[in-house]
């Protein structure tokens, strides 16, 4: 197959550039031209062509089924490509993302920089004095100037790709790819008149709130003149500790901002309102967003391939679709978004889950097997460490209302104390409200139910220090007795799973992979050692590298690596959740491309979860292939039970919500 190099130079200025649009704004945007685009055929020098000569080329000297389209930016070059040529490539290479598992998510990974640091020299700089320039604005000096440049780039994306593909797995450039298609090759449309409804009405509901109290937006929008208001009102606003000061508790989720909501004075609630009003943007901005895209045209999805240091792709281009999976009754201004989300007439959309994947894979990582045999029979394992918490039989799902608290903390405690959480996280964690949850307080009533006993920790003056410490509304009383109560739950939670959290267990082993990867050896760990680690690395199934570069230990103990920007300190729940989010990438992603390659259109995805739009005849019976498919275990997991759970809808929110 030909690998094709493309790199599109097109017409940008100050009003009209990706750096204050998204990519599909930008491409589809009424301004856009191409100047000319750099071409290269395999390893032959790079030429660059004029629009005219382009349109002829790409119409009639390229066979698209028999070649692979490289480029920097494949979301941008592919989607000009598919948007306004109407071609697409049997395959899309893209060193950008290909950069991300090689270098880190987190290194600045332009062209500008991966050249030089790779040892293939530099960027050139043409593109600064082309700026604001139409192609009729060149002169015949400006024109192979500018061609050149744009041959440079080709050239370099070339040599990068040859050194990037030996480095990376075949798992993750079918990924690649197929991510990309989600962008360039859209399957979702938006409804219109419903996004354009929640616009307006969220812009009257704001104007009204900021009419009735009579200040000024910008009042609320600053949060030193915020706590002015409220001192006026008589209220003392809280702090909490910032990255480098004391700031305001204002956040949505903070303790403090939810006793604001919660006040006796009406002023003080309807102005802690007004404040989370003015301070949110996701309708106005977020969904304005989605409104102008779906009036361009079908929604294309830009997902970030291997945007996380362990690999999982993350949200960009500022639409995040990401996150939209998680809509649930916590985040009601969500949904007006994800009910926007439609599948073309004569199609639905099809999700499917891959249930508790973080949970099953920890459990069977360290081999607690009666955890692990409880997820195999269809157990509801959060119902049941709930009922051994609260000494009552607990069952969320049958008693939705009555256990929904109960519930909540058995699935934060099983979800979230596998990765090495202690007391004093988890308790803030409770307040604020954790996975979904809404925000838990634990009270003497739940000392009692629970048969803890909180002299001992009341007790203990480092941690009665700590939890005064502790930014909350709460006094220092109601404060100790969360956190003894907190502390009960979480030393119960390792009792019972000892194979996790005792000597020898899964944290241990995963402080002695943190010592191999620092001395370069090769040591084999998880069920059958299917995992090994090499310096500065830990190796997946796939041949998948987890990179931890420049990692040591200090004289303290404390192991770190070095992520791009910073140095980030790793231990053993840490790496544990880390492996994790590795294993379920390589099950899911497996997984996601078996759906794809059965011809299913994969629309969107996220973490666990894929998307598909298909024909409407088709939907229950690709549903049942996407079931059936991420019920399957991998080969080095046959004895890893996982499972599925989907639905299917007209739109996104009707799939689960429905």
């Amino acid at each position: 197959m030909d690998i094709l190099t493309l790199d599109y130079e097109t017409y940008y200025a100050d009003d009209y550039s990706l750096s204050n649009m998204t990519t599909e704004a930008y491409v589809r945007d009424p301004r856009f031209e191409v100047i000319l685009c750099a071409v290269k055929i395999n390893d032959t020098p790079a030429f660059w062509l004029l629009p005219e000569r382009l349109q002829q080329f790409l119409d009639e000297e390229v066979n698209w089924a028999e070649t692979t389209m490289l480029s920097q930016h494949a979301h941008f070059d592919g989607f000009i490509l598919s948007h306004h040529y109407n071609r697409r490539p049997a395959f899309h290479l893209d060193t950008l993302s290909m950069a991300r598992i090689i270098d880190g998510p987190k290194m600045k990974n332009g062209l500008e920089f991966l050249a030089p640091r790779h040892g293939f020299g530099m960027k050139g700089h043409a593109i600064h004095w082309a700026k604001g320039k139409h192609l009729a604005d060149f002169n015949r000096a400006e024109l192979p100037a500018y061609g050149a440049y744009s041959c440079n780039d080709a050239e370099l994306e070339y040599q990068l790709a040859q050194k990037f593909l030996p480095q990376v797995t075949e798992l993750q450039l079918k990924l690649i790819d197929l991510k990309i298609r989600m962008f360039t090759e859209p399957a979702f449309v938006g409804n219109v008149v419903l996004l354009d409804e929640a616009v307006r009405s969220e812009a009257a509901r704001k104007a009204a709130l900021l009419a009735r109290c009579g200040y000024d937006k910008a009042l609320f929008s600053s949060s030193d003149k915020f706590a002015d208001i409220l001192r006026a009102h008589g209220a003392e606003p809280e702090m909490k500790p910032g990255k480098n000061e004391m700031i305001y508790a204002f956040a949505k989720t903070d303790p403090a901002m939810q006793a604001l909501l919660e006040d006796s004075n009406e002023e003080i609630r309807f102005l802690a309102e007004t404040r989370l009003s003015v301070k949110s943007t996701i309708i106005e901005t977020r969904a304005q967003r989605y409104l102008d895209c779906a009036r361009r045209g079908p929604m294309p999805v830009y997902i970030k391939p291997y945007g996380t240091h362990t690999q999982r792709a993350s949200a960009g281009d500022g639409m995040n679709w990401m996150n939209l999976t998680s809509v649930n009754k916590l985040r009601p201004e969500m949904t007006v978004i994800k009910r926007s989300i439609e599948a073309p007439e004569g199609c639905l959309i099809v999700s499917a889950d891959s249930s508790q994947i973080q949970a099953r894979l920890g459990n069977w990582l360290a081999g607690q097997d009666d955890v692990v045999q409880a997820f195999a029979e269809g157990r509801d394992v959060y119902s049941e460490f709930a009922t051994k918490i609260y000494g009552r039989p607990v069952d969320r799902k049958k008693h939705p209302v009555d256990d929904f608290v109960a519930g909540q903390v058995g699935k934060i405690s099983e979800l979230s104390f596998i990765f090495q959480k202690g007391w004093y996280g988890a308790a803030a964690d409770f307040l604020k409200g954790h996975l979904g949850a809404p925000p838990i307080q634990f009270t003497m009533q739940d000392a009692t139910a629970m048969q803890v006993d909180i002299s001992r920790f009341c007790n203990n003056p480092k941690k009665v220090e700590l939890v005064d410490k502790m930014p909350s509304r709460l006094d220092l009383n109601d404060r100790l007795v969360h956190c003894a109560v907190t502390e009960g739950i979480v030393n119960m939670w390792r009792a019972s799973h000892a194979k996790i959290a005792k000597t020898g267990g899964l944290w241990d082993t995963m402080e002695g992979v943190i010592n191999a990867m620092i001395r370069g050896e090769r040591v084999h760990f998880g069920p059958r050692g299917f995992l090994y680690t090499e310096r500065d690395a830990i190796i997946a199934p796939s041949g998948a590298r987890l990179n931890y570069s420049g990692l040591q230990r200090s004289d303290e103990g404390r192991a770190s690596y070095w992520d791009g920007r910073a140095r980030v300190e790793i231990y053993g729940g840490s790496l544990t959740n880390n492996v994790v989010q590795l294993l379920e990438q390589e099950i899911v992603g497996a997984q996601m491309l078996t759906i794809h390659e059965a011809g299913y259109k994969v629309a969107t995805e996220a973490y666990d979860n894929v998307v598909c739009v298909m024909p409407e005849e088709f939907a229950q019976q690709g549903l049942d292939f996407m079931l059936a498919t991420m019920k399957t275990r991998p080969a080095w997991g046959q004895d890893l039970p996982i499972t599925a759970e989907g639905g299917i809808g007209k739109t996104w929110y009707a799939v689960k919500e429905g």
